[in-house]
């Protein structure tokens, strides 16, 4: 499935929305902005609550969006009336950030009619369509996890690349981080700045044109080549502070049909805590 939706694509009956806006400096912001105003029949993504597991991010072992339990995951799409046929459509009004990461904890349960908005929240509203601030209420879903379409890497697996580099299953460890994080000139989230030893740095910006839509599949994939220098896809792992905006380099290598990258979850706030 194409991980783009465009606000010109019909909504047919099986697309449900999915608000997944966020501040990582106010976590409180996306539930407060969803109660005010959202997408039709929009159900709410919670990136603390939700998409990570608050129990794991109070030990910061792990760093800060640790993977909620698979079986909690679920029942939280259970409990929004989702199916094995059901049309997610996540969006955010940040780029698509937050919305990558819904796209790919989809793919993880195996749930693959999982897109995001391209353009987000502004495009919807800049198509002339509606808004609306109503509770969707919806009867209880009948989702289930099957093999996971994705890949992941723990930090013993991203520990063992640094220390040999020559790492034959990882062969490029991509930060997602803007550049004066990645080069350690300032760190406004974690304890300790800079980055993994070998990593290199593409900016998720960098996947957005100056609308703040995601740049054509053609020149996505031109500009990813040129970073990969002829690495597969399948040896790249994603990463950034914590597991977000990786994602979003992870998609957009997706939307090249550069596929089968993964993600480093714990990423530089959980490599800090043990390095």
């Amino acid at each position: 499935m194409n991980p783009l939706f465009e606000t010109s694509t019909e909504v047919t009956p099986d697309i449900l929305f999915v608000d997944c806006r966020h501040s990582l400096k106010d976590k409180g912001l996306g539930q407060r902005l969803y109660e005010d105003h959202h997408l039709p029949n929009a159900i709410f993504a919670d990136i603390e609550k939700d998409m990570s597991d608050p129990k794991k991010i109070s030990k910061k072992i792990y760093g800060r969006h640790p993977l909620p339990a698979i079986e909690d995951f679920i029942n939280f799409l259970q409990l929004n009336g989702i199916n094995s046929d059901t049309h997610l459509v996540a969006y955010d009004d940040d780029g698509g950030v937050y919305a990558a990461r819904f796209w790919w904890m989809l793919n993880w349960i195996g749930h693959h009619k999982v897109s995001i908005l391209n353009g987000g929240l502004k495009a919807w509203q800049k198509s002339g369509n509606r808004l609306e601030n109503t509770k969707s209420v919806r009867k209880r879903g009948q989702i289930q996890k099957k093999p996971g379409l994705v890949h992941q890497w723990n930090i013993a697996e991203i520990s063992a690349w640094t220390e040999s580099e020559k790492n034959n299953e990882v062969g490029m460890l991509i930060d997602a981080r803007m550049p004066e994080r990645f080069n350690g000139q300032v760190e406004p989230l974690d304890f300790k700045a800079g980055h993994i030893a070998g990593a290199l740095n593409r900016p998720y910006v960098d996947n957005l044109d100056e609308n703040r839509y995601f740049k054509s599949p053609e020149k996505l994939r031109k500009e990813f080549l040129k970073v990969l220098n002829y690495t597969n896809p399948a040896n790249v792992v994603h990463m950034c502070g914590s597991g977000i905006t990786a994602c979003h380099n992870l998609v957009s290598m997706e939307i090249a049909q550069l596929v089968g990258s993964n993600l480093y979850v714990g990423s530089w706030s959980e490599w800090i805590q043990h390095n």
